[in-house]
């Protein structure tokens, strides 16, 4: 049976110290190729490799699109760029964000499913909400390992603790224990996973939803062939959603933007601040006319008018009050 080859690991809040741990402990010659994300800011600069390079004793690099898998390598997803492996090669897209972000673990963990099912070995590390579940599971049902870090020992618990509650992995254990786990797992020719479980109707749809990332499709056809309609829409895009049929919730719309429940609350809960923003600031437009219309009326000798607009604009100060305290932009 094939040893593991790939190994995939998702991080985001407190990631960096977890993965410094997981790298540090892995063997210097290491049978596999390993790929990284950690959520990063779109317009950061990427300084992980180095960072990491200081302790990692096999060389850590940015992913570059089209460069050949290769047993011995670390590659990191570059920021504002998801990073999605095939059989033999790495591709960077600028697709869809998913739960948010991009880039996201979920695409490449479900791309390492898809392509090497049981020669993967799926780890997720400190991290805010979900992401990385849905695609830790698609591991799981392809007959790869996977490894969660017990979130006790994680800075940011959310992303090991969900990852618990949809499935129980093969290991879960503190990150600086996760590394000489890989090299033992790696080198013991006869653990060859778990039975794959991936059905022709899985398969298929980790093939469309890759294609969605690589910009190849993308329509209203593909996401509902994915999931029902539900009465929501994306936060970022205001395009309908359809709900995935997944063991861990989640949601897509037909341009391509995914969330998982989490993800998605979190989502509508930005864009409706967003929204009560904009309706003060329209609110404040219009309190500030009312006020020069009364003024301008008093001038004028309009008296009947400009007391209809200052009873007008106390209403609308009385609006603006309450709206800047339910934002709590002022004091109770």
């Amino acid at each position: 049976m094939p040893k593991f080859n790939v190994i995939v690991m998702g991080a985001s809040s407190g990631g960096i110290q977890a993965i410094r741990q997981v790298l540090s402990g892995l063997p210097n010659r290491l049978n596999a190729a390993v790929f990284v994300v950690q959520h990063l800011s779109p317009d950061s600069i990427n300084l992980l490799p180095d960072i990491l390079n200081r302790q990692c004793p096999v060389t850590v690099r940015a992913a570059e699109d089209g460069m050949s898998i290769q047993n011995g390598q670390i590659h990191l997803a570059p920021p504002d760029r998801h990073l999605l492996i095939d059989a033999d090669q790495m591709h960077l897209s600028r697709g869809p964000r998913e739960n948010r972000v991009r880039p996201a673990i979920d695409p490449l963990f479900r791309s390492a499913a898809l392509s090497h099912g049981r020669r993967v070995i799926g780890v997720i590390l400190s991290g805010s909400l979900d992401d990385g579940s849905s695609g830790l599971l698609s591991i799981k049902k392809a007959g790869g390992r996977t490894i969660v870090q017990d979130p006790e020992t994680a800075i940011t618990p959310d992303m090991p603790s969900n990852a618990l509650r949809y499935q129980t992995p093969d290991h879960c254990v503190p990150a600086d224990e996760i590394g000489p786990l890989l090299g033992r797992l790696l080198n013991d020719s006869q653990d060859s996973g778990n039975a794959s479980g991936l059905t022709p109707r899985m398969r298929s749809e980790l093939r469309k939803e890759t294609a969605v990332l690589m910009r190849q499709s993308g329509d209203i056809k593909t996401a509902e062939h994915l999931g029902e309609l539900v009465a929501a829409s994306c936060p970022e895009c205001g395009g309908p959603l359809w709900e995935m049929t997944d063991d861990v919730p989640r949601f897509r719309c037909h341009t391509g933007h995914a969330y998982t429940a989490q993800h998605l609350v979190a989502g509508l809960e930005e864009a409706e601040e967003q929204s009560l923003w904009v309706a003060l600031r329209v609110m404040e437009e219009r309190l500030r006319l009312l006020k020069r219309l009364a003024e301008n009326d008093a001038e004028r000798g309009f008296t009947r008018a400009a007391e209809l607009a200052s009873e007008k604009a106390a209403e609308s100060e009385q609006h603006v009050n309450r709206l800047r305290k339910m934002l709590g932009d002022i004091p109770e």
